[in-house]
C-alpha cells in the first residue's frame, strides 16, 4: 500500500513579533506544498528520501538503533528530525510499528520562514497515519504537528502546523485559534535567499522592549490593534476591491512598525518597495525578518510584481491562499 499526502506553506499576514507579547496574529496557508509519499516495507527499517526541497537531496535509513546516511547535503538534514518525529508519533497513535519508505518533495524553500518544517511534519503524519489505517481529523493532525515542533525545537506557538493542517485563514490569540472566512488573495512572496535567526531577532526585540518600554510598548500595541482591524476587514461585507485596498494599507503600516522594531533588512526593504512601485497594494515582511521572505498583495499585477522582485535580487513565488490544508492526494492499495 502507498499513500501520497501534501500540506501547504504558511505566511504570517499580520502580527509577527507582537504575538510574542500576547497580541493577536493572522496567518494563512498558501499554495506552495510539500508532498510526502509513504509505503510499507517488508522489514522494520524506516527509509527517508528528500528530493527537490530547494536544497540538495538526502536519503536516510534507520532501524531501531542505527541510522544510515546514504548522502548528506547540509540543510536537507534538518528535515530529518521533523520527519522522524512525525513518523514516530503517527506510529504511537496507531499503536503499530512497521517498516516504511518515506519520500519527500517540496515547493517550499527550507529556512525561508514559510513553515517548511511544519508542512513536512503535517504531510508525513497525514501519509503515515493513513498508511497504518488511522483516520485522523485535520485538528488531530495539527495537534500532533505541534507536538513534533515541541519535541524538535523545544518551543512552538503551534501556528505553523495548525495553519498547514487546517488551511485557509486563522486568527491566533494567546493559544486559541479562530477560522476566518475564506477570501482570495492574489499574492507574490519574495524570498531574499537568506534567513535570519528567529531566536536572535525575538531576543533583540525583547532587549529593546526592556530598555525602552515607553517607545516599544506603543509599537506593539499598535500592531495588536492593526491585527484586529485586519480581522474586521476580512470578516466584513465590503466588496473585494475595498477589502484589497484596506488590507494593502494595513500591510504597509505593519511593515513600517516591524521596521521600527529593527527586524527588517536592506534586502527585505528593497523587495518591499520594488513590489509597491510595481503596483502592489501592500507589501511587508512575513515572519521574523532579518532575511527570509516578504509578501505583496498584487491583484492584477502579480507578474509585474514578480518581475520587480527578481530585478531587486529576490526570488518571487506567485501564489494564493490555500483553502485546503492537509490533503490525501492518492491511496494505492
Amino acid at each position: 500500500m502507498r499513500v501520497l499526502a501534501s500540506a501547504p506553506a504558511k505566511i504570517i499576514l499580520f502580527g509577527e513579533h507582537s504575538v510574542v507579547y500576547g497580541k493577536p496574529a493572522i496567518a494563512a496557508a498558501i499554495n506552495l506544498r510539500t508532498y510526502v509519499e509513504a509505503e510499507l516495507r517488508r522489514d522494520d527499517r524506516i527509509r527517508i528520501e528528500a528530493h527537490d526541497i530547494k536544497v540538495p537531496g538526502l536519503t536516510v535509513s534507520f532501524s531501531e538503533n542505527e541510522i544510515y546516511f546514504e548522502s548528506d547535503y547540509g540543510k536537507a538534514a534538518e528535515v530529518l528530525s521533523y520527519v522522524r518525529q512525525a513518523i514516530e508519533l503517527a506510529m504511537e497513535e496507531a499503536g503499530v510499528r512497521k517498516g516504511i519508505n518515506v519520500s519527500i518533495t517540496s515547493q517550499i524553500p527550507v529556512g525561508a520562514g514559510l513553515g517548511s518544517s511544519a508542512a513536512v511534519a503535517v504531510a508525513t503524519i497525514g501519509a503515515v497515519s493513513k498508511l497504518l489505517g488511522l483516520e485522523l481529523t485535520r485538528e488531530e493532525v495539527a495537534k500532533l504537528g505541534h507536538k513534533v515542533e515541541l519535541l524538535v525545537q523545544g518551543a512552538s506557538s503551534g501556528i505553523d502546523p495548525t495553519v498547514s493542517a487546517i488551511g485557509g485563514f486563522l486568527y491566533y490569540e494567546k493559544g486559541n485559534f479562530e477560522h476566518l472566512p475564506f477570501m482570495e488573495l492574489p499574492i507574490v512572496v519574495g524570498y531574499t535567499g537568506s534567513s535570519g535567526s528567529t531566536k536572535e531577532l525575538v531576543a533583540m526585540v525583547r532587549r529593546r522592549y526592556e530598555s525602552m518600554p515607553e517607545l516599544i510598548v506603543p509599537i506593539l500595541n499598535a500592531m495588536g490593534k492593526l491585527v484586529k482591524k485586519a480581522k474586521e476587514v476580512i470578516t466584513s461585507e465590503l466588496d473585494e476591491e475595498e477589502k484589497f485596498a484596506k488590507l494593502g494599507e494595513l500591510m504597509n503600516i505593519n511593515h513600517g512598525l516591524l521596521d521600527a522594531l529593527g527586524v527588517s533588512t536592506k534586502k527585505l526593504s528593497e523587495l518591499v518597495y520594488a513590489a509597491r512601485t510595481a503596483g502592489a497594494l501592500g507589501a511587508k515582511i512575513t515572519g521574523a525578518g532579518g532575511g527570509g521572505c516578504m509578501y505583496a498583495l498584487a491583484p492584477g499585477k502579480q507578474r509585474e510584481v514578480a518581475t520587480a522582485i527578481t530585478i531587486a535580487g529576490g526570488t518571487p513565488m506567485i501564489t494564493e491562499i490555500s483553502r485546503e490544508g492537509l490533503r490525501i492526494e492518492e491511496v494505492i492499495k
